[in-house]
């Protein structure tokens, strides 16, 4: 039973950081300043291996790693702290 809470919270840690990379790829389109555009893009780069550039590939994949990169600071956090999900039982 506790391990169904841990994949809920994993998922939804997950579906959060998804968003948090949409808000990122939104905010790409928002930057005037080319110092700034090109920092962004290496960030990008260097947190999603293989993200290119704004194809549909690079976004599926920062996607797809988005989610697991949640769902493993989830897995972490509950192993570290055993007691934070007590279900009432």
């Amino acid at each position: 039973m506790k391990n169904n809470a841990i994949m809920k919270h994993a998922a939804a840690v997950g579906i959060f950081v998804v968003v948090l990379f949409a808000v990122c790829l939104i905010w790409k389109v928002t930057i005037t300043e080319p110092e700034v555009a090109a920092f962004h893009m290496n960030a990008l780069k260097t947190a999603f291996p293989g993200f290119k550039w704004y194809d549909v590939a690079s976004i599926l994949w920062g996607g797809v790693l988005s989610f697991v990169y949640g769902c493993i600071a989830a897995y972490v956090f509950h192993g570290l702290h055993k007691n934070c999900c007590k279900l009432k039982e």
